[in-house]
């Protein structure tokens, strides 16, 4: 909302700063004449008449800027709002044609006429003050004044004034263009911006989909192998449940988060393949090989359950010697995880879970195409290889 704000007042900042050089470059050019070959004394009623022909552009700027294209033009009123445009340029420019506005009316004042620059001021710039005095004298003189203009309309105003409002009606066109090609160029910036948030708000919800999903998966496998256990070993279904409620703890009050410490996460996964391991003998083949040494490094939560997961779901046979292997390191700005089993299940019976199309989601969310996931299935194996960037704290 904040960058919102700010584009719009940016918006109006370059309309403020392209309209104030508009009404300063009649000063600047009186002020630079001085200096030029023709000189022309500095005469205020020539700045208000360049002011007052200024004057009718701009109200149609202002008309057209804050009612007509946010009110019509963007609410996709095209016609109408084309149709607006040129009524208020017409009626503007006509009440300006024949509104008198001649500068030499406002003070009655004399008008200047354009002379030459005097030949003291070009040849000898020592010349005493007092020849100066005398000079400027004689050139107040030679200023003719100005001949009103009130008794003498123009017989025709209407065609009279019909080549300037021409001229003026083409120049009122191009500043509603001018103006409608800013407006447009914000408003897209806007509305990418909101996109955007609209995006991010949409990517958080369904992160939060994605993870309620994740919970009940994960918690209704590890009922199962508690039930399991309760009449084999009564024993290792009491650490059982004890490995669980930990493990509840870090889903229940830690997994919320966007991010979590590396360390965390491999302490509950450790958490978990403990729980396992308690479940199956021997005959299953158990590696799990994790970095040591835990920098302060931040990685989403939940991220790699899903495969260990399916990883004792689908790769442990209680007739035939299996493994799991799980592997999991850094390097450099990556972190590398790895995950091996025995494949004894069908081809189209294999990883039909929630849990893999529900890491390839979050991984597409988290990290666009930052990542490389890779899967593997061959006659005795399925291998797993997640590539991720890692935010270091």
């Amino acid at each position: 909302m904040m960058k919102l704000q700010k584009r719009h007042l940016l918006e109006n900042i370059i309309y403020a700063a392209i309209w104030l050089i508009a009404f300063l470059l009649p000063i600047i050019g009186n002020h630079f004449s001085f200096y030029s070959e023709k000189w022309y004394p500095f005469n205020w009623n020539m700045i208000w008449g360049l002011w007052l022909s200024i004057l009718p552009f701009f109200v149609i700027f202002i008309i057209n800027n804050y009612f007509l294209a946010p009110f019509l033009l963007f609410r996709k009123k095209y016609i109408t709002y084309t149709l607006s445009v040129i009524c208020v340029v017409l009626i503007i420019l006509g009440v300006y044609s024949f509104v008198p506005h001649h500068p030499g009316n406002f003070q009655g004042d004399r008008m200047p006429k354009r002379i030459e620059k005097p030949s003291w001021q070009r040849m000898s710039p020592n010349v005493s003050s007092s020849k100066i005095n005398e000079l400027t004298e004689t050139l107040d003189d030679d200023i003719e004044p100005k001949k009103p203009m009130e008794g003498k309309p123009f017989p025709f105003p209407g065609i009279m004034m019909m080549g300037p409002f021409y001229s003026r009606f083409i120049i009122a066109i191009l500043v509603v263009g001018f103006n409608i090609a800013i407006k447009l160029l914000f408003k897209s910036l806007r509305d990418e911006e909101t996109m955007k948030e609209l995006e991010r708000h949409n990517l958080q919800s369904e992160l939060e989909y994605l993870k309620y999903q994740i919970n009940p998966h994960f918690f209704m496998n590890t009922l199962n192998n508690i039930h399991a256990l309760v009449d084999i070993d009564a024993e290792k279904a009491k650490k059982t449940i004890v490995e669980l409620s930990k493990m509840m703890r870090y889903v229940l009050y830690e997994s919320s988060n966007k991010t979590i410490l590396l360390s965390r996460e491999i302490r509950f996964l450790n958490n978990y393949i403990g729980l396992m391991r308690l479940r199956y003998t021997e005959k299953v083949n158990i590696e799990v090989t994790m970095p040591t040494y835990f920098p302060e490094v931040q990685i989403p939560p939940l991220l790699f359950i899903s495969f260990v997961e399916n990883a004792f779901k689908h790769g442990v046979s209680y007739q035939t010697d299996s493994f799991i292997h799980v592997h999991m390191r850094l390097e450099g700005e990556q972190l590398l995880f790895q995950c091996s089993n025995s494949n004894w299940k069908k081809q189209d019976e294999q990883h039909r879970g929630i849990g893999l199309e529900n890491i390839r989601k979050r991984l597409k969310l988290l990290f666009g195409d930052d990542y490389m996931l890779s899967i593997d299935e061959v006659a005795e194996s399925f291998n797993v290889l997640l590539i991720i960037p890692i935010v270091y704290d």
